[in-house]
């Protein structure tokens, strides 16, 4: 079970089982309620099967570099979700104002140095 809600203005908060971390969200160029329409739709496509990304800070595409954000990769009967930097740069096509959810980068376990990547994962 994960869930995406806001607390507070701008503070939202990701719930993945009993794990739970707060963030912050830039409003300026989206309201809440665009950031809630954009799980929702993402939550849409990942019962389809498909990887995800839920944005939690979201600024102005024209101007901005990166993104914070929680990808989502249903892997057999789980969910593995983890909390990435989308860089603009490094995102193999471009990046489409009117799908945001479908930018996750692909699923890897361990960075390029063989670090683990921290990953939370729940049931499908």
């Amino acid at each position: 079970m994960y869930s995406f809600t806001f607390t507070e203005n701008g503070i939202g908060q990701i719930q993945i089982d009993d794990f739970k971390e707060s963030f912050i969200s830039d409003l300026s160029y989206w309201s809440q309620d665009e950031y809630e329409k954009h799980w929702a739709t993402a939550t849409e496509h990942l019962r389809a099967g498909n990887p995800v990304c839920f944005l939690t800070s979201f600024t102005d595409p024209a101007k901005a570099n990166f993104f914070r954000a929680w990808s989502c990769y249903p892997e057999k009967n789980e969910l593995i979700f983890q909390e990435q930097i989308l860089f603009l740069e490094q995102l193999e096509s471009e990046f489409i104002i009117t799908h945001p959810h479908k930018k996750p980068l692909p699923y890897s376990s361990s960075t390029e140095e063989g670090e683990q990547i921290s990953e939370w994962r729940t049931s499908f």
